[in-house]
C-alpha cells in the first residue's frame, strides 16, 4: 500500500513538473525556444531539431532557418537608416496625402544627428505648401521618438526633451537663453538669476547635461538590435492569414536506432526508453504550443482585420478575455501566448500585445479603442491654432461632439502625457 502511494506521488510530481514546463514553453519567443531546445539536446542525446545548417548564414540565420515560410525580404538586412526608422512612426498618425508628403520631405531633410537642415520657408516652398501647414507637420515630426528629433538647434533639441519630461520654467529658460552657463557649470549665476539654492542650480545643470544633444544617433544605436518576429500576417486571395516562422515552431524528432541494438542490456534499454518518453512529451508540448499560438494569433487578426487593411487608427478594443472565450482557452494561457511575441505585418513589426486595446464608450453604444482615441487627440492638437492651442477640456468636448467619444478631462490629460504632448500653455509658448 505504501509502495503504491509512493508511486502515485512520483507520477503526480512528474505530471506537475511536465505541466509547469509546458506552460513555460508557451511563454518562450522564437529565440528563447531555440535556446531551450539547445539545452534539451544537450541533456537528451535522442532529440534532433531539424535545421538546414547552411554555413553562409549569419549567426542568427544559422539558428533560425526557414523550411516553408519565406523570411521578410529585408529581415536580415543591415540596420535601417534614421530616415526609415522615423518614417515607420507615421503609421500611428492619421495623415492626409498632403501632410504625408510634407512630413516625408521634412524627415528626408534630417541630418544624422536628427536635426532639421532646412528652414520652415524652404520646406514649405519645396512642398508647395503654406507655412501654417508645414509648421503643423514640424510639430508632428517633433512629437516623434526619440525626443528632440526634428530640432533646428541645440537649444530647441534640449527644449523639446525638457517639454516631454514636463520640466518647469527655469529649465527651459536656462536652455534657451543661458546655455553657456550650463556648459561653464556656473552654479552661482544660475542660483542668483532664478532665485534658487546652489544645490538646486547644480541639479538643474545635471538634469540638462543628461539630455541627448544628438537624438538621431541615439535612435540608430538603439534600433541596431534585431527584433525577431514569431510569425507573419499576409493576405492571400483577399483573406488575412497567419504563418508561423520555423524558428517559432521547429520540428523535433527522436532517434530510435538505439532500441534495435541487440547488445544493449535491460538497464540501458530502460535508460533509452526514458529519453524517448521525454522526447515524445517534448514533441507534444511543442505541437500544443504551436496550435495555441496559431489559434491566438488568428483570432487577433480576425478581430483586428481593419488594422491590417488601413493601419493603427482602425484598431478596435480587444481584451484577453474576449480572445480566450472565443477560442476556448484560459485567459492566463492567452496571456502567456502573447508574452514577448511579435508579428510581421504590412505596416511593420508589432508586439502582439499591441493589438489588445482598452475600450472607451461611445455615444452610439459602441466602443472606441484607446489607441484610436489617442490618434484623434494627436490630430486635434496637430490641427489647432498655435496662438490659441486647445485645452484638455476643449479636446474632451471635440471628441464628444465630433466623434461621440465620452472620456473625462483627466483621461485626455493622461493620454496627452502618454504621447508626450505638452500642455496647452507649453504648446502656446512653443508655437
Amino acid at each position: 500500500m505504501e509502495q503504491k502511494l509512493t508511486q502515485e506521488q512520483k507520477l503526480t510530481w512528474r505530471m506537475t513538473q511536465q505541466l509547469s514546463q509546458a506552460i513555460e514553453i508557451l511563454q518562450y519567443n522564437g529565440y528563447d525556444l531555440h535556446q531551450y531546445l539547445q539545452e534539451q539536446m544537450n541533456e537528451n542525446p535522442l532529440i534532433e531539431v531539424e535545421t538546414t545548417g547552411e554555413e553562409q548564414f549569419s549567426s542568427i540565420r544559422r539558428r533560425f532557418v526557414s523550411h516553408g515560410t519565406d523570411l521578410p525580404e529585408d529581415f536580415f538586412a543591415p540596420p535601417k537608416s534614421l530616415y526609415d526608422l522615423v518614417k515607420e512612426q507615421m503609421v500611428h498618425y492619421q495623415l492626409t496625402p498632403e501632410q504625408r508628403n510634407i512630413l516625408e520631405y521634412g524627415i528626408d531633410s534630417l541630418d544624422e544627428r536628427g536635426y532639421l537642415t532646412v528652414s520652415l520657408e524652404e520646406w514649405a516652398d519645396h512642398c508647395n505648401s503654406t507655412i501654417h501647414l508645414t509648421e503643423e507637420c514640424l510639430h508632428i515630426l517633433q512629437s516623434m521618438d526619440p525626443p528632440g528629433i526634428g530640432a533646428r538647434s541645440l537649444q530647441e533639441c534640449l527644449t523639446l526633451q525638457l517639454i516631454r519630461k514636463q520640466k518647469p520654467e527655469p529649465f527651459i529658460d536656462l536652455v534657451q537663453n543661458h546655455i553657456d552657463w550650463v556648459a561653464d557649470h556656473n552654479v552661482g549665476q544660475i542660483a542668483q538669476t532664478y532665485n534658487i539654492s546652489q544645490e538646486e542650480a547644480a541639479e538643474l545643470i545635471q538634469e540638462i547635461q543628461s539630455l541627448t544633444p544628438h537624438p538621431g544617433l541615439q535612435l540608430q544605436q538603439k534600433k541596431s538590435d534585431y527584433i525577431i518576429p514569431d510569425g507573419e500576417v499576409i493576405r492571400e486571395q483577399g483573406i488575412w492569414k497567419v504563418k508561423l516562422y520555423v524558428w517559432n515552431s521547429p520540428r523535433v524528432s527522436i532517434d530510435r536506432s538505439y532500441l534495435v541494438q541487440e547488445q544493449l542490456d535491460q538497464e540501458t534499454k530502460e535508460f533509452v526508453n526514458k529519453f524517448i518518453r521525454h522526447g515524445n512529451w517534448l514533441i507534444r508540448a511543442l505541437e500544443t504550443r504551436r496550435q495555441n499560438l496559431l489559434n491566438v494569433f488568428e483570432k487577433v487578426v480576425e478581430k483586428q482585420v481593419a488594422f491590417f487593411h488601413y493601419g493603427s487608427p482602425m484598431l478596435r478594443p480587444l481584451t484577453l478575455q474576449e480572445v480566450a472565450g472565443e477560442i476556448g482557452l484560459h485567459v492566463s494561457t492567452v496571456s502567456r501566448a502573447v508574452k514577448d511575441k511579435y508579428l510581421q505585418t504590412p505596416h511593420g513589426v508589432f508586439p502582439v500585445k499591441f493589438f489588445f486595446q482598452q475600450g472607451i464608450q461611445k455615444k452610439d453604444g459602441g466602443l472606441a479603442s484607446a489607441h484610436f482615441t489617442q490618434v484623434l487627440i494627436r490630430e486635434l492638437v496637430a490641427g489647432e491654432d498655435p496662438s490659441s492651442p486647445l485645452s484638455d477640456e476643449q479636446i474632451r468636448e471635440k471628441l464628444k461632439k465630433g466623434f461621440g467619444i465620452h472620456i473625462s478631462r483627466r483621461t485626455v490629460a493622461k493620454y496627452r502625457e502618454f504621447m508626450h504632448i505638452p500642455s496647452s500653455f507649453k504648446r502656446k509658448r512653443r508655437g
